[in-house]
């Protein structure tokens, strides 16, 4: 008898513990949320006001902004176009690391990964000038160029694994029976990657959504994205925290439809190989 009540103890404390935590990472989101529908008086009142008559007009500002169309459009594009060229490239990458007798291979592996350590600030103003001289200064091109090489030493790290995980006997059994090697990779290795793939697509769609350094000096004002706009809402004097949550809210609609819609392939992907047997 003590020992279920002990257990129904336990059971409420972690269930306890466990809203509690979730909650604490909720908090902001829900701050974000009702600010973005309170009036400009009301963002400000001390106390805070938790009921409160709520108003479209923040999200009717910032849609009504030309700027914020043309930067939702900026967003999607470079973080879309981005990612798909990174998975292009990652992926031969990957398998030539996880597959090939290469020499030195868990080095050129671990320097790969280490390019992703560097900090930006630390090469953002040579990257500025390097830009500057190519051509590349406030065009799509550099920008998705730039998030490529943010992104790709992750997705190579991570698919390498992926596909390491793979039987190889699988591959050589599709040999045997008269595939190509490419055709074995195109039908056999490729779809096994799948969990891995959608997995990392969206790591690099989130981190080249959320790059906030590089589109801030390397862009002008017709190929800015959202995260420079949210800047913008702070001004000398005040800043607009309506708008401003507003955008935020508008802008992370892509990221939560993005990964509800893969989720399944996402929570395989992010927890594989911590369950083993």
């Amino acid at each position: 008898m003590k020992e279920k009540f002990k257990k129904r103890i336990g059971n409420v404390f972690f269930y306890f513990l466990l809203v509690f935590i979730i909650s604490l990472f909720l908090l902001p989101f829900y701050w974000i949320l009702t600010t973005s529908f309170k009036p400009h008086i009301e963002i400000f009142s001390m106390p805070p006001k938790w009921l409160f008559e709520p108003t479209l007009k923040n999200y009717i500002d910032v849609l009504g902004s030309a700027d914020f169309v043309l930067y939702y459009f900026n967003s999607i594009f470079i973080a879309l176009t981005s990612t798909i060229l990174v998975l292009t490239l990652s992926f031969p990458a990957a398998y030539a690391l996880a597959r090939f007798n290469i020499k030195h291979k868990d080095d050129i592996a671990f320097w790969i990964l280490s390019c992703r350590f560097t900090p930006a600030v630390a090469v953002a103003i040579p990257i500025f000038f390097l830009f500057k001289e190519l051509g590349l200064y406030n065009s799509y091109l550099g920008v998705i160029l730039l998030h490529t090489a943010i992104n790709l030493p992750l997705a190579i790290w991570l698919l390498k694994e992926f596909i390491r995980s793979i039987p190889i006997e699988i591959e050589e059994a599709s040999l045997i029976d008269g595939c190509s090697h490419f055709i074995s990779i195109l039908k056999i290795t490729l779809p096994l990657s799948l969990t891995g793939i959608m997995a990392t697509m969206a790591l690099c769609f989130i981190f080249s959504w959320n790059e906030f350094l590089f589109v801030l000096i390397l862009t002008g004002v017709e190929t800015r994205t959202l995260s420079v706009l949210m800047y913008n809402f702070i001004g000398f004097s005040e800043i607009r925290w309506g708008q401003m949550c507003s955008a935020a809210i508008l802008a992370s609609l892509p990221v939560i439809f993005f990964g509800l819609s893969i989720r399944k392939y996402l929570i395989r992907g992010l927890t594989f190989g911590v369950v083993k047997g």
